[in-house]
């Protein structure tokens, strides 16, 4: 699996290098200047996207042909894709913590929500790209992408119609705000929950996938 790890860093590499230090002095840059703390967040999931574009990148040069005649399982290719997709989102709150030092430095931002709020986004994220690459696998990257900002509309437009209606309260809200760490917690616990099931239902997708 290392081998396969190994393949699709060179290749994103190869392909994304240039725009990722492009995003990554810009993001950095807003943040500090402008106190733009959500862009703390951003990289990450640029990061994700990266690994969701080298499936596009196998389908057009046919990898799958090419990886069945390596000594390794179709579930280990999958596993190498998700594995990546977990280290890319690593490198995106390890990037993320650095800039919040930065933040901290110059403008006086806390370190720990800033910390925190990493955290919960890096464990949406894990979820979201969990999804992402179970629903590419089965039906293709362009609909998987569609599909996905359909549902996340979709929940938001909920979410809305709830607050708005009286259907849900700020009392979860305020919960939230009380104990934000346990909260996020909770919630990196369910999402890495999502990312394993998606993960086994993608190596049992890629498995009876035809060639």
């Amino acid at each position: 699996m290392t081998g396969l790890l190994y393949k699709d860093f060179y290749i994103l590499w190869h392909a994304y290098k240039k725009n990722l230090v492009l995003v990554a002095l810009l993001y950095g840059a807003m943040a500090v200047a402008m106190d733009m703390g959500f862009m703390l967040f951003m990289l990450c999931w640029v990061m994700g996207f990266y690994v969701i574009g080298s499936i596009s990148i196998d389908n057009a040069s046919k990898w799958d042909l090419y990886a069945a005649c390596l000594p390794v399982s179709r579930g280990q290719v999958v596993g190498a894709k998700f594995l990546l997709t977990a280290l890319a989102l690593l490198a995106g709150c390890v990037y993320g913590g650095l800039v919040s030092c930065l933040l901290w430095l110059v403008n006086g931002t806390p370190l720990g929500e800033s910390f925190v709020s990493i955290g919960v986004v890096a464990a949406i994220c894990l979820a979201y790209f969990g999804v992402t690459l179970t629903l590419s696998y089965q039906f293709g990257v362009e609909k998987a992408r569609t599909t996905m900002l359909l549902l996340v509309a979709g929940l938001a437009m909920l979410l809305f119609a709830g607050f708005k209606t009286g259907l849900l309260n700020s009392h979860a809200l305020v919960q939230i705000d009380a104990d934000p760490l346990a909260w996020g917690l909770g919630l990196g616990a369910v999402c890495a929950a999502v990312y394993l099931i998606c993960w086994a239902v993608s190596a049992a997708i890629y498995r009876k996938k035809e060639l």
